[in-house]
């Protein structure tokens, strides 16, 4: 099949990012022509040429047929190419609950919407416009992500996995607070320096803490996953608490119990170097991207007979009105990311404020500055 993988940016990494480069890679192993394409591109896009896979420049680059169109984050792209490629058959992926990432509101748009969790999956039943709800759990390519080296018996060396972890709303250091008394060593891959490819990062940690797509990553690199992040924590993947966290998309809202000091202190005691074998062993199990890969085609080939026909009249006002909400939407996320950055950095000087301070030289000159200042307020405005 002559198949489309697109998304809204292939720049920086991410889980919609990850997945599309994952899923194409594994067509193209299958035997099928896939093209991946985004409104704008960067380093994640030089990364998926890298691995031999086509990536379109921009629309005039798009094949002129299609027999299959995947499309994930952006709604109003899967308009387009709904305008574009009538016949083919198009699903949706859904990457998070919020408006801009559900399918959009329109009958024939898409055929079917892919959820990779239950939380979508009950978010996308309730859309207009869905199709058929298919619910596939989020794919990994097992031989990048293989086990290697063997956790230690106490840890030692933690990796913080995400964008969410640094930034003044960050939740780490409570995290890191509660751990202090053991004395780990932590790193960190993510905002605001990603990492392209950082499966060698988790070779030689003992934790992998993370959200999302990334606790799947660690889980099959062998790693204890700990599941915390700006949304909140549901501590341990273990053989238990896996299918309610695999639900909620590995969120950390699995769990209505508070993430406070005590338990988490409670959590790291609870560590045991196994849970990296056993959480390696429930990836391959629900997460190997081959068995992800036949299910996508084994989907588009039994929607193929049928395309459900669109209604072309109202698919540019349709365009014009998801691309103005998602251009709002990036403006938002722009003018968020740049108040952080100065919140982050107005603390910074703060502290190099403080530690000026307290230091002794700064103490001496102002005790003599001060006579001065006194005989300058003294002397008339003139004479100054």
């Amino acid at each position: 099949m002559d198949l489309i993988v697109a998304l809204d940016r292939l720049t920086t990494p991410g889980g919609p990012q990850t997945y599309s480069l994952t899923i194409a890679e594994q067509l193209v192993q299958l035997g099928h022509h896939v093209t991946l394409f985004a409104r704008e591109l960067g380093p994640m896009a030089q990364l998926a040429r890298d691995r031999r896979l086509i990536v379109a420049s921009g629309p005039q680059d798009l094949p002129e047929r299609a027999d299959g169109v995947i499309v994930g984050v952006d709604r109003s792209l899967a308009v387009e190419l709904a305008g574009r490629y009538p016949a083919a058959v198009r699903v949706f992926v859904i990457h998070g609950v919020d408006e801009i990432h559900l399918p959009a509101p329109i009958d024939g748009i898409v055929a079917a919407t892919v959820a990779l969790n239950q939380r979508s999956a009950s978010r996308a039943r309730s859309c207009v416009g869905a199709g058929e709800i298919v619910r596939l759990r989020q794919p990994v390519d097992l031989r990048r992500f293989g086990a290697r080296g063997k956790p230690a018996a106490q840890p030692g060396r933690v990796l913080l996995l995400g964008n969410y972890h640094r930034g003044g709303s960050s939740r780490a250091e409570i995290l890191e607070a509660a751990w202090s008394h053991a004395r780990l060593e932590w790193l960190h891959v993510g905002h605001p320096e990603p990492q392209l490819e950082f499966q060698s990062a988790m070779w030689g940690v003992d934790i992998v803490v993370g959200y999302g797509r990334s606790i799947v990553e660690a889980m099959a690199s062998g790693k204890p996953a700990y599941v915390f992040d700006h949304a909140g924590g549901d501590g341990w993947i273990t053989p238990e608490s896996y299918p309610r966290i695999e639900a909620a998309g590995f969120s950390g809202l699995s769990d209505a119990q508070p993430a406070d000091a005590v338990r988490l202190r409670a959590d790291l005691d609870a560590y045991d170097p196994d849970l990296g074998r056993l959480g390696h062993d429930l990836a391959r199990v629900h997460h190997d991207v081959r068995q992800h890969a036949d299910e996508l085609v084994a989907l588009l080939r039994r929607l193929a007979p049928e395309p459900p026909p669109i209604e072309r009249s109202a698919l540019r006002a349709l365009a014009l009105l998801t691309e103005a909400q998602m251009r709002a939407e990036i403006a938002r996320e722009h003018n968020r990311q740049e108040t952080r950055l100065w919140f982050d950095r107005a603390q910074s000087l703060n502290a190099d404020l403080a530690a000026l301070r307290a230091m002794r030289r700064f103490r001496i000159m102002r005790a003599l500055a001060r006579p001065i200042d006194s005989l300058r307020r003294r002397l008339p405005c003139g004479r100054r």
